[in-house]
């Protein structure tokens, strides 16, 4: 049963291994926001996000992100050493983009009237 039991958690922790070794979770920080007047004509127009339900990972380079919203979302990546930005796409829901080259870069997402932003780095 002991041996059953270790070989249990060796399988557990091998699972778990390409989760917490390769995908890193971005940290994303509110930048900017307007919220909008109570004016009734202004409904709906100025719709923040709701930050926990936006979530950034890196996978080696693959950079995904998603959010949850009515409105369009802008994101764009800056290299921090240079401020290119070397990867711009407008999307709905989720998206996944690959960056070539090695560096720290910052991520941008823009939806409504608010900015997110998080730093993460491409080995």
């Amino acid at each position: 049963m002991k041996k059953l039991l270790i070989i249990a958690l060796f399988v557990l922790g091998m699972c778990n291994v390409s989760v917490f070794g390769m995908v890193q979770e971005i940290i994303l920080t509110e930048l900017y926001s307007i919220m909008p007047l109570d004016d009734p004509g202004d409904e709906g127009a100025g719709k923040r996000p709701d930050p926990n339900l936006v979530h950034a990972f890196i996978n080696g380079n693959n950079l995904s992100v998603g959010i949850h919203t009515d409105v369009p979302v802008y994101m764009e990546v800056i290299d921090q050493k240079t401020g290119e930005v070397v990867a711009e796409e407008e999307f709905e829901d989720e998206t996944e983009i690959s960056i070539e080259t090695a560096g720290s870069y910052t991520v941008q997402i823009y939806s409504g009237n608010t900015v997110m932003s998080g730093e993460f780095d491409v080995e």
